[in-house]
């Protein structure tokens, strides 16, 4: 049975947690753990290296804390096993990280993990969130617009070290719409 087949009540063992500044180690080590296993076939070994050094390093993930970015861990059981991040932009949310296990893909996590962060999002009042994806994570694509993100445009910028981020630009809107269930 998949997970959002589930009754809420079902899910106690379920959790989307803010995380504090002591939980930053954990998110940098989830995200080693799943950029090394998921996209080295899409970008390569060298930029996988690259990004980790500059975007999840404990010093890029402290920054960003402090400048408004709210990460959130997601629990199994108290188990941490991903990972999202957004912060506010005017008229809009920008969800810049949203990772998840590979071990718990295909159960419906990641839909779940979405969700209750575009809740998050909506809990501050947001009603559209935007993101970017890289255009050849395919799996990723498919969840983002199963979960109502469409593709609005693409970008490719140059991001240092001789890299780009080939990337779609995505949103989603009526995001106050999920208070009401």
């Amino acid at each position: 049975m998949s997970l959002l087949a589930r009754q809420p009540a079902e899910r106690h063992w379920l959790s989307l947690d803010p995380a504090r500044p002591d939980d930053l180690p954990r998110i940098a080590a989830l995200a080693d753990f799943i950029w090394w296993r998921c996209y080295p076939p899409i970008i390569g070994s060298a930029q996988v290296h690259y990004m980790l050094g500059r975007g999840y390093a404990l010093p890029a993930l402290r920054e960003a804390q402090q400048n408004g970015t709210r990460f959130s861990l997601l629990r199994v059981a108290g188990r941490s096993i991903g990972f999202s991040a957004w912060r506010h932009e005017p008229d809009t949310a920008f969800l810049d990280k949203l990772y998840l296990h590979p071990g718990f893909h295909g159960k419906g996590l990641g839909r779940w993990l979405i969700e209750a962060s575009c809740r998050q999002m909506a809990n501050e009042g947001v009603d559209r969130v935007r993101l970017r994806v890289n255009r050849y994570n395919h799996p990723a694509i498919r969840a983002y617009e199963r979960a109502g993100f469409r593709v609005s445009g693409k970008d490719c910028q140059p991001i240092g070290g001789g890299f780009v981020m080939d990337d779609y630009l995505m949103n989603r809107t009526g995001l106050l719409g999920l208070l009401l269930d």
